[in-house]
């Protein structure tokens, strides 16, 4: 904080005009030792301003004059008695002194008269110059910086006020005046609050007294955590965080608080600024929109769910025409192609019981898929492995990917362990780097064929195998393993 001390010297009578002075305290909130460099003229002022010589050259030569008129006046009255009897043959002579007399008188209290009156309109003259700059002071102290000082003279007084308004012209360039501030702030639609290191409010905006139903100079004074639930003072953290608006009248309101320490020269320690922001409208939007959302996920898992039904249906009709059919090749077609609708529904199953609806949790998925086709397939010798990573798939990349596992696990109960032999079917699911890798073995004999598309399952198998864009490869050495690797998220 600096000070601008103006030394201004005003009169109330004469013998008070050079013992008064006026201290004028200027405290703008600035570095006005940057702004306000030292001025040339100001350091020409004499220790009397030039009005005061005047003032004081006039007095002594008034009262020069009085005493010199005042011992004339006398020294004729002296004159007058010392020779009035020799007078009294000589009336001319006699009328002569006493004229002498009434002159001498006369023009001293004419002159005396004269002195007064002057003395009195510089007094006046210098009373009027004092108040005009300290008015002024005044004003530029309140925050006013486009005030300036009408003084024409061309004295000290007059020069000292051309300095004033260079200094508010300077500062208005530079500084904002405080009423420009405060209508700044009454302008925010924001609630803003300064509140002290006691938790009380010392200053508030007018958006923050219309929303809680009180002026500004009401709510100085008051504790921060009376219009908020919780209190934003709480939490020693700062940052962003909502609250509930509690105003003495009316309906409460979801606000978001931010505050910050107010810094500054003149800040107190612990001072903050607390800015609340009304997100009504943006609440009432969220809900809304969570609405909207919780219908179309109803209606999604609807969807899932009628789709898994027809497909059980379609499934239930396939197998009620494999018992019309008496040759065992065609019934097995059947079982085959049950299987592979049972995969598809199981995945619309679990989309609709799950809680992501666009992404299926695969190592689950995988383990009920397994069990259903040993189920199926009554293999009691042959063992299974599962060893899948918790990595979920969209479900444009679970069916196909199900139905995959599903026909090399129904290849590999049906052909790789013939005449009863027992061995292990296992299935690895792995996830690391944007990438998935599908892996299905068995320790049973050999398949050549394998190599080529001999039959409708595997032709599927590297249909599906393009559809994810994934690559194949087989192993046939030490029983069968084809692994299959597909990039996740192709499309994104």
């Amino acid at each position: 904080m600096s000070q601008v001390c103006f030394t201004i010297v005003s009169g109330r009578d004469i013998d008070e005009t050079m013992s008064e002075r006026l201290i004028v305290d200027v405290r703008i909130n600035t570095r006005l030792s940057e702004i306000v460099r030292p001025c040339p003229v100001l350091d020409d002022f004499g220790p009397m301003l030039l009005r005061h010589k005047l003032l004081y050259v006039g007095t002594g030569l008034l009262l020069g004059v009085v005493i010199v008129g005042g011992v004339a006046g006398l020294t004729l009255q002296y004159v007058q008695a010392g020779v009035a009897p020799f007078l009294q043959g000589a009336p001319s002579a006699a009328m002569l002194l006493d004229r002498g007399l009434w002159l001498v008188w006369g023009g001293t209290v004419v002159i005396l008269l004269g002195g007064l009156a002057a003395g009195w309109w510089f007094h006046r003259s210098l009373q009027r110059s004092i108040r005009t700059i300290r008015s002024a002071v005044e004003q530029v102290q309140t925050g006013r910086l486009d005030t300036e000082v009408s003084v024409e003279t061309d004295d000290e007084l007059g020069r000292l006020a051309r300095a004033l308004n260079r200094m508010t012209t300077t500062l208005s360039r530079r500084t904002v005046s405080r009423s420009y501030l405060h209508a700044v702030l009454d302008s925010m639609a924001e609630l803003l609050f300064v509140v002290g290191p006691e938790g009380r409010v010392r200053r508030a905006n007018q958006a923050a007294a219309t929303a809680l139903g009180q002026s500004a100079s009401d709510l100085e004074g008051t504790r921060l955590a009376r219009h908020f639930d919780p209190d934003p003072l709480a939490n020693a953290e700062e940052g962003s965080t909502e609250h509930t608006l509690t105003p003495t009248d009316g309906p409460t309101r979801p606000v978001l608080v931010s505050r910050s320490t107010l810094e500054g020269a003149d800040a107190t320690q612990g001072t903050l600024v607390c800015v609340a922001q009304d997100i009504s409208e943006r609440k009432a939007a969220e809900e809304k929109l969570r609405r909207s959302l919780e219908e179309k996920e109803v209606l999604l898992r609807e969807i899932h769910h009628r789709v898994k039904n027809n497909l059980q249906v379609i499934s239930s009709l396939l197998s009620a025409q494999a018992r019309e059919v008496d040759e065992d090749a065609v019934r097995a077609r059947f079982a085959e192609t049950q299987d592979r609708i049972r995969s598809m529904a199981a995945i619309h199953e679990r989309l609709y019981q799950s809680d992501d609806l666009a992404r299926v949790d695969f190592d689950e998925y995988l383990e009920g898929l397994l069990e259903d086709l040993f189920r199926s397939h009554r293999t009691h010798k042959i063992d299974r492995s599962l060893e899948a990573a918790p990595q979920p798939l969209p479900i444009d990349q679970a069916i196909p990917a199900g139905l995959i596992v599903n026909e090399l696990v129904t290849n590999a109960l049906e052909h790789a362990f013939p005449d009863g032999r027992g061995g292990t079917v296992a299935v690895v699911y792995r996830a690391d780097a944007g990438e998935a890798t599908l892996v299905v073995e068995d320790d049973g004999q050999g398949a050549p064929e394998l190599a080529s598309e001999a039959t409708l399952g595997l032709r599927l198998v590297r249909g599906l195998t393009r559809q994810l864009r994934g690559t194949l490869s087989t192993d046939t050495e030490s029983g069968v393993t084809v692994t299959i690797t597909f990039p996740l998220n192709p499309s994104e």
